[in-house]
């Protein structure tokens, strides 16, 4: 009998269900090994508990729908960034804040945080939206084959953003800067912060307060670029810096 093909993909588990050398997946996730990948007793798989935990797994069986796991290795940090990224984003429609989350997760974001600011024109995520953007980075967090999933939140102001920041190289992408981060500034190292403002841009004054909390201006290029695409391309461009 052949040897059961292990599936082409990561599943999520709850650090929660991990008991030792065992471990069990939720409805959902033991639906998609056990019905979409038809794994069978023996099968190989891959699960990640969010936390740094990656988890190289035999399948020891499937009661009642619940895929019940044997651990046979474990690996910690595996598809992480050397350095934390956090980006903080003026708040977008409900659209572009899930592209954001959905690419920002494989591009290495360790937070990202939608902040309601001036041209915004709404206060700062609820539970439901914050819930389902959570939802969408423990997808990608599984395509990408990270291992740590990061902090979805979203501040109500610029300040409170700011008091949630490690030190570090901080940058801010501003249309009207004359600089670029290029290799001159050398390599990133520490906490980096990258902030991208809303539909409209951030206001002088919310840039005159990232100023003041150290965040640099550069240019992402002379074309006009989306709230979700000048996310993207800063996140792109300063992960090519790292140390």
């Amino acid at each position: 009998m052949p040897k059961p093909r292990r599936p082409d993909t990561v599943f999520w588990v709850d650090p929660a269900a991990i008991r030792g050398n065992r471990l069990t997946l939720d409805r959902e996730e033991s639906h998609h090994l056990l019905h979409v990948h038809r794994a069978v007793p023996g099968a190989a798989f891959v699960a990640v508990d969010g936390a740094g935990g990656t988890y190289e797994c035999l399948l020891e069986s499937s009661d009642r729908g619940v895929a019940v796991g044997t651990v046979t290795r474990r690996s910690s940090g595996q598809g992480e960034l050397p350095v934390p990224i956090a980006l903080l984003v003026g708040l977008p429609d409900a659209g572009p804040a899930e592209t954001v989350v959905a690419h920002a997760v494989p591009l290495g974001a360790s937070a990202i945080d939608f902040v309601a600011c001036a041209r915004a024109g709404r206060p700062a995520l609820g539970p439901a939206p914050l819930s389902r953007l959570s939802r969408i980075a423990v997808s990608s967090l599984k395509q990408s084959r990270r291992s740590r999933l990061p902090a979805i939140r979203s501040s109500a102001s610029l300040e409170a953003a700011l008091a949630l920041l490690g030190d570090g190289p901080r940058f801010l992408a501003d249309p009207e800067s004359p600089s670029r981060l290029s290799p001159a500034l050398g390599k990133l190292q520490g906490f980096i912060s990258l902030a991208v403002g809303p539909p409209g841009g951030f206001t002088d004054e919310e840039v005159g307060v990232l100023r003041d909390a150290g965040f640099q201006s550069i240019s992402l290029g002379d074309s006009r670029l989306t709230t979700e695409t000048a996310a993207m391309a800063i996140l792109a461009i300063a992960r090519n810096y790292l140390e």
